[in-house]
């Protein structure tokens, strides 16, 4: 397991899958599991999973750890996090799916390594 992003230990991914949110509105097939596994092969670890300090719950990164669970991994990188309520940790758990499929690909500019910004 490559690990390039930040995190604040690493948890082992048995003890993680007790602490998924229960509350979690979001799902992942099996091919989006089997994409990000794949990802995981290819240029590691990028960013942690998150959990939230006040309930001890998953709050982003449900399909990371599917994925970790489907390659064997023992750990996964972990980042707590505060929130001030369960509605903060729900909001949270909603904006970080819904917030990148509202983003689209420039198959050219990433074929090109280009980079395109908008502000």
């Amino acid at each position: 397991m490559k690990t390039y992003c930040t995190y604040e230990r690493l948890v082992p991914v048995a003890e993680l899958d007790q602490h998924r949110h229960p509350k979690n509105p979001n799902t992942h097939s099996a091919a989006q599991i089997a994409a990000i596994a794949a990802v995981f092969e290819g240029n590691g670890i990028r960013q942690a999973i998150v959990v939230s300090k006040r309930s001890g719950l998953i709050t982003r990164g449900h399909g990371r750890l599917d994925a970790a669970l489907m390659l064997g991994y023992e750990t996964m990188p972990v980042d707590f996090q505060d929130y001030a309520s369960e509605q903060e940790e729900i909001a949270d758990m909603v904006a970080d799916n819904r917030l990148s499929e509202l983003s689209e690909i420039d198959d050219c500019a990433a074929l090109q390594g280009k980079s395109r910004r908008h502000v």
